[in-house]
């Protein structure tokens, strides 16, 4: 493939709240964003976008999603009523609620 003709990333952008444009669109997207992130994690591969926002919001994004794939994997693996899929679950209520006090946005799933 050409430079040209290179695919275009997509981005996530942590600073929408900060910069006054967090609405209903943008959500979606987000949400679709992350979505897919998430789905590459799991499938063991690095997701395909670019992520903009200050060091501490792209760390809170990093800690969220990771723990969001090992609540996942402990779904898979345990069962969704297991004590290691409830503890996870702890866990990511914990950071998304982190996330969403760094970077004003609501992190998208939900348990």
């Amino acid at each position: 493939m050409s430079d040209n003709q290179e695919l275009q990333k997509p981005t996530i952008d942590l600073g929408l709240k900060r910069k006054g444009e967090l609405d209903e669109n943008a959500l979606t997207a987000f949400g679709g964003q992350l979505g897919y992130a998430l789905s590459k994690l799991l499938a063991g591969a690095q997701p395909f976008l670019n992520v903009k926002g200050n060091p501490a919001e792209i760390a809170s994004l990093a800690a969220t999603l990771g723990m969001e794939k090992r609540h996942l994997e402990n779904i898979i693996k345990y069962g969704p009523n297991s004590p290691q899929a409830m503890s996870s679950l702890r866990q990511v209520d914990r950071i998304a609620h982190r996330f969403q006090d760094v970077t004003g946005i609501p992190w998208p799933f939900t348990s």
